[in-house]
């Protein structure tokens, strides 16, 4: 397994003093938002994005490990028109090229916004159309060398499908492809009162790990993080294990959170 932090977490202007402290503390993956490295159409700037990863990985010796809000600014709705779905599968799939320009072997699929089943269809409706949509981006995906992961997301974040981790391995199974894998959301975890127990068949269906809280707040110090780095790494799984939090005003938060999460790491 292998440390990560997600850039959500901090200003532009702290990167090089964060990068730094990720080296110090044995952090080897940036997760990234797009739109946090390129503000206005990132996906149109794939030359600039394998060289600005090169050098990270020359100066830092960091990868990417992942990318997270791919769909930042987008209104269409993956249960909305033909049209809409259309836009959103062309605009994904820019997404992954962005992703294989940066090495990077993880594409988080959250958009609870824009994955709103709308009264009066049903979840077996939403499934079918879901899973179609799933599939075409699997199968670009494991083409172009990355994943898409599908994460789950509590109704906090205003969204009513795929509410649970098990909801999550479901469609992961119904779609069947090494393109299109399950994206671990220990605040999900938190806020739903789920167990690990569930996850113990199911690991090798994990392409990515969110150690974060309900809200995506500070973290919170839990044994649960100690349980689940013990499951995964019993289960064989080696990929990285990153901390997601929303932007914090206090540097001191981020850097608490890379000190623990690194002290539970060396215990297991």
């Amino acid at each position: 397994m292998q440390l990560s932090i997600s850039n959500i977490a901090w200003k532009k202007e702290r990167d090089e003093e964060i990068y730094r402290f990720m080296q110090e503390n044995g952090f080897t993956g940036l997760e990234i938002a797009p739109t946090r490295i390129f503000p206005e159409l990132p996906y149109d700037h794939l030359k600039e994005a394998e060289i600005w990863s090169k050098r990270l990985k020359k100066e830092y010796g960091f990868s990417i490990s992942s990318m997270q809000s791919i769909w930042f600014g987008k209104t269409q709705a993956l249960f909305g028109t033909d049209e809409e779905r259309e836009a959103l599968l062309n605009y994904t799939k820019q997404a992954i090229d962005f992703a294989a320009a940066v090495e990077c072997g993880n594409l988080v699929f959250g958009c609870p916004k824009n994955r709103v089943v709308p009264d009066g269809q049903t979840m077996d409706w939403a499934d079918e159309i879901a899973a179609r949509f799933f599939k075409e981006l699997a199968d670009y995906a494991a083409h172009k060398g990355t994943v898409l992961a599908l994460e789950a997301n509590p109704a906090i974040y205003n969204t009513n499908y795929i509410n649970d981790t098990a909801s999550a391995l479901r469609m992961i199974e119904k779609v069947n492809s090494r393109g299109f894998l399950f994206n671990l959301d220990v605040g999900t975890i938190i806020q739903n009162g789920e167990t690990l127990e569930q996850l113990s068949e199911s690991v090798s269906k994990i392409n990515h790990v969110h150690i974060s809280e309900p809200g995506i707040e500070a973290l919170t110090s839990r044994e649960l993080h100690g349980d689940l780095l013990r499951l995964l790494k019993g289960k064989g799984y080696q990929k990285f294990i990153s901390i997601e939090m929303k932007t914090q005003e206090r540097v001191e938060n981020i850097k608490n959170a890379m000190r623990y999460m690194r002290e539970v790491f060396e215990q297991i």
